[in-house]
């Protein structure tokens, strides 16, 4: 969601005759010829979008702007700007912490980007616009996109879930989606202009319920998140479809059973577990307990044979216990995750969770967290070489800017794919054999029509 923000307020900058000269997601992508780190880089304006889901994303942040500050010491005329959630979350107590900040937007007013920047200009004071009613999601025809065969498409924002852990709530507000009709008629616009893969997003994404109306004569009250995949599947053009995140709650027979009779769905289902303990997900509020969770999994993988389950897993919650960490290593190992984020826990100011103690020290969440990883990436290395010598649809995005022969793709189960051919087959699905491995990237070579 955040590179999509990203997107949309790039295009409608340079839309307004703004010149974005630089993209970086680290420091380290902005130094300067005696190799300092100098985010401006040459810059009038330096924004950045922000993500408040985990402890580590926000330091990142507070960092930069430390760095940020003493660039602007050197040249006052810089304007520092920053978006998205952490604005939500902090609001205006970010003025008084970095008094050099120029501007804050929140996540339902980046179309306003331009004049508030105008504004600074002008006036060289403080501006902000945050606000939590409403839906943080734009669509414009002049989104910077990196692709021109794949597009982001929001359809919902927001959660109800209330997970005790999670920080959404607060800064994306309540769910909110939109209609079916405005939804479809985006992705015609998409494909219209040569986009042949679409991924639908949002915070919950599958309890997507949106007000409209369907195609044809059909008309609803309500279209549920399978119903919009039909729909979807339906426009002329558009080759793929697949979507995140999803929440166990909201994964549904009538889900699994759209995905499995449409393969222009992509084989990759992305389920946060959390955790394989049951007290621990009582302590999350996460509405499920593990058996429930994986009879899903079990119906999923009978529907779908060549489904790409993968999820997210939170180690040392408050009150987690050996038994419970346990409890989450034989869940991986019963379930077999294609891959898994794997993250040790930080608190969140303002969620439920901050009012647990958080009890489980530094080192052994780091040990947990460590012994999880460990034990996740034997599974997906298995799994990867299981592939091998076998035959996959990847669709063909680019060439690789390093080696110009080589063409880069993703298979339907979301895994990269490095082909190397003298014909060009970008914007095109190609059938595959996979023929070598190196980390989680495969080789292949067009498959033999034999």
């Amino acid at each position: 969601m955040n590179t999509y923000d990203s997107q949309v307020a790039a295009g409608i900058l340079e839309k307004e005759g703004f010149e974005v000269i630089a993209e970086a997601d680290d420091p380290e992508d902005c130094l300067d010829a005696l190799g300092k780190p100098r985010l401006s880089k040459g810059a009038d304006i330096v924004l950045m979008n922000t993500c408040s889901v985990r402890d580590h994303a926000e330091e990142r942040v507070w960092g930069r702007l430390g760095m940020l500050g003493k660039e602007k010491k050197e040249n006052p005329r810089l304007i520092i700007g920053l978006m998205g959630c952490m604005v939500e979350e902090h609001r205006e107590k970010l003025f008084k912490r970095f008094p050099y900040l120029d501007l804050m937007v929140g996540t339902r007013h980046i179309k306003e980007l331009p004049a508030m920047i105008r504004q600074v200009l002008e006036t060289r004071k403080q501006v902000a616009r945050i606000k939590q009613d409403g839906i943080s999601i734009e669509y414009s025809e002049y989104t910077k996109r990196g692709s021109g065969f794949h597009a982001w498409l929001p359809i919902m924002t927001g959660c109800d879930k209330a997970c005790t852990f999670c920080i959404v709530p607060m800064t994306r507000g309540s769910e909110v989606s939109m209609p079916a009709r405005e939804v479809c008629r985006e992705a015609e616009r998409l494909v219209s202009g040569g986009i042949k893969w679409i991924t639908l997003l949002g915070q919950n994404v599958n309890s997507y319920n949106g007000r409209g109306t369907g195609s044809g004569e059909r008309r609803m009250s309500e279209a549920t998140f399978p119903e919009l995949l039909e729909m979807l599947c339906s426009i002329e053009g558009l080759e793929r479809v697949s979507f995140t995140t999803s929440h166990p709650s909201d994964a549904t027979e009538e889900l699994f059973q759209v995905i499995a009779r449409n393969p222009k769905i992509g084989r990759r289902f992305h389920l946060p577990l959390q955790s394989g303990s049951d007290r621990m997900l009582k302590r999350m509020k996460r509405l499920h307990t593990y058996a429930d969770y994986k009879a899903k999994i079990d119906r999923l993988r009978a529907l779908v044979p060549d489904i790409s389950i993968t999820t997210d897993i939170i180690v040392g919650f408050s009150g987690e216990t050996e038994d419970d960490h346990g409890a989450t290593q034989r869940a991986l190992e019963e379930i077999r995750f294609d891959s898994a984020f794997i993250y040790k826990y930080s608190v969140r100011p303002g969620t439920p969770a901050a009012l647990l103690l958080d009890d489980v020290p530094l080192d052994r969440k780091v040990s947990r967290n460590q012994e999880l990883l460990v034990a996740q990436r034997a599974i997906t290395e298995a799994k990867s070489q299981s592939f091998l010598g076998k035959v996959f649809t990847v669709f063909v995005e680019g060439r690789n800017s390093d080696n110009p022969k080589e063409q880069i793709g993703r298979m339907d189960q979301d895994r990269r794919v490095i082909l190397e051919a003298d014909q060009d087959y970008v914007g095109q699905f190609v059938r595959m054999e996979f023929t070598g491995l190196h980390h989680e990237t495969f080789r292949a070579r067009v498959a033999s029509s034999r």
